[in-house]
């Protein structure tokens, strides 16, 4: 009696199995829905790879813009905590204006004019 049991019970679960494995009964058209989701995740939703490649490859730049930035400001920084730099900045700023240390001669010559009968 077990015998006829264990064929019964192999029939009814062979009415269910798919032949050829798991997925190769599913209709074309949910193939193709399938890889269009695919494709939407992979390429078009706001979580997709090429967005995630964007966002790291604009968090590089900004970090090498970032670190220039600071160069500069510490740069900067020593420069302005530099007693002699700061001396050279005001000599050179009051020297365009026309001053002198005492003791200099300040000679300006003016453009001459061209002779219009040296020809």
């Amino acid at each position: 009696m077990s015998d006829i049991g264990r064929r019964i019970q192999r029939y009814r679960l062979s009415r269910y199995a798919i032949p050829g494995g798991g997925f190769g009964r599913l209709p074309r058209w949910l193939w193709l829905i399938v890889g269009a989701w695919l494709v939407y995740l992979t390429v078009f939703s706001e979580h997709s790879l090429y967005r995630i490649w964007r966002m790291s490859d604009e968090s590089h730049r900004a970090g090498r813009d970032l670190e220039a930035t600071r160069r500069e400001i510490d740069r900067l920084d020593r420069q302005a905590h530099d007693p002699k730099a700061r001396l050279r900045e005001t000599e050179q700023a009051l020297r365009k204006d026309g001053f002198a240390r005492p003791g200099e001669i300040i000679y300006r010559l003016e453009k001459s004019k061209p002779d219009s009968l040296a020809r």
